[in-house]
């Protein structure tokens, strides 16, 4: 394919020619180049799909509006939420595995264990924020109040495992 433009004319209510307009795009400063960044994304997720640290870079892309705002209002208010901060990047890194998934049905138990991982990491990090009374959150309460359930599940599991034991 040529590196030749294409003219390529669209109309659009109103409302969405507002929005792109007003539409933050790295780079991109008129609504040509904005449409033409929209089409480069959307591509680079199409071709690239399956790698893992490029689904990773688009999912971070995607939160990164959110984290910024966020941040600014963290900023504002001086006070900062660290679970929310882990909670996007595990978020982007889950959604990067669960997206470049198994390649085929001999990849089906890794994926899932890789899965359960991210599960598992989730978890460990909600609990490690438990430890102390006044966890790095906007309420330094939550994540003893948040946790209690996942304690009493994990001593019911260890007696009935212990129980399991005792009989073999």
């Amino acid at each position: 394919m040529s590196n030749k433009s294409v003219p390529f004319s669209v109309r659009l209510p109103a409302e969405d020619a507002e929005f792109i307009a007003s539409l933050n795009v790295s780079g991109a400063v008129t609504p040509s180049d904005k449409i033409r960044q929209i089409i480069s994304d959307a591509r680079l997720r199409t071709e690239t799909g399956k790698n893992f640290n490029e689904v990773l870079k688009a999912a971070q892309e995607d939160l990164r509006p959110s984290v910024d705002n966020l941040r600014n209002l963290e900023r504002e208010a001086e006070v900062e939420s660290e679970l929310l901060h882990y909670f996007a990047e595990w978020l982007c890194e889950t959604q990067a595995e669960f997206i470049s998934g198994p390649e085929n049905t001999d990849d089906l138990v890794k994926y899932e264990a890789r899965m359960a991982q991210r599960a598992v990491k989730l978890t460990e990090y909600i609990l490690r924020l438990a430890i102390t009374e006044d966890a790095p959150c906007f309420n330094p309460e939550l994540m003893t109040n948040a946790t209690k359930r996942i304690v009493e599940l994990s001593r019911l599991i260890e007696t009935r495992n212990s129980e399991e034991k005792a009989s073999v």
